[in-house]
């Protein structure tokens, strides 16, 4: 009864954890570096139904590992075939020369927590979503891929912020779309500013409410640039 939008949104209703501290409670570090290191989308998939699909919202690194997995076996050819359809399908077309998928050992892409890159490479995968899925006048995205990216369906209860189908949307900029990764690494697509920002380097825990108020600070200033 999951549906693939639902793994999306992040409704699919399957148990998970997400803690990057307490290895003891977190499904997190024990699908990327225990009882799940080998197979993280199977090791996903195979926790416990605890509600209805699409009645709860609960963010989960493993459901974008089942959706690797999905997309891997719709692909085909393993490793290899994802590799090619990144590097024909992405990186190849918007000149993100340095990105770098990793896979786990089953030989799917771990989308939930690598593709390393540069800031730029991470910025033009920015405008490609700033230029609604177009890039050099091709389009890369289908049509209206965007405005369903960023179609808030649950807002999280810790930070207020909505959430689309696998991107963030801030409260303030409602036609944001927001990549949030680990220890405070973002990439900020801003249509109404015509502008994206991205920020890489690890900020702890402690100090997440500053970095939140430099990118505030920062959108303010290319707010007042703009007009």
């Amino acid at each position: 009864a999951i549906t693939m939008q639902h793994l999306l949104e992040m409704r699919s209703g399957l148990r998970f954890v997400e803690d990057y501290v307490d290895d003891s409670t977190s499904h997190c570090l024990d699908m990327l570096f225990g009882a799940g290191a080998g197979d993280h989308a199977a090791y996903a998939a195979a926790l416990p139904l605890d509600h209805v699909p699409a009645t709860v919202w609960n963010y989960s690194s493993g459901t974008t590992n089942i959706i690797a997995r999905i997309l891997g076996d719709v692909i085909g050819d393993g490793r290899a075939g994802v590799e090619r359809f990144l590097a024909d399908r992405l990186f190849g077309p918007l000149e993100m020369t340095t990105a770098t998928a990793r896979f786990d050992e089953a030989g799917t892409w771990v989308a939930s927590s690598y593709v390393d890159a540069s800031a730029r490479d991470f910025a033009r995968f920015g405008e490609l979503y700033l230029a609604d899925g177009i890039w050099n006048g091709e389009r890369i995205l289908p049509e209206g891929w965007v405005d369903h990216a960023r179609r808030v369906t649950a807002v999280d209860p810790e930070s207020g912020l909505g959430y689309g189908a696998h991107w963030w949307v801030w409260p303030d900029h409602p036609s944001s779309l927001v990549a949030q990764g680990y220890d405070g690494q973002l990439t900020i697509v801003l249509p109404e500013l015509d502008a994206v920002v991205v920020h890489l380097g690890a900020w702890s825990a402690e100090l997440r409410g500053a970095l939140v108020s430099v990118m505030g600070r920062l959108v303010a200033a290319l707010r007042e640039v703009g007009s």
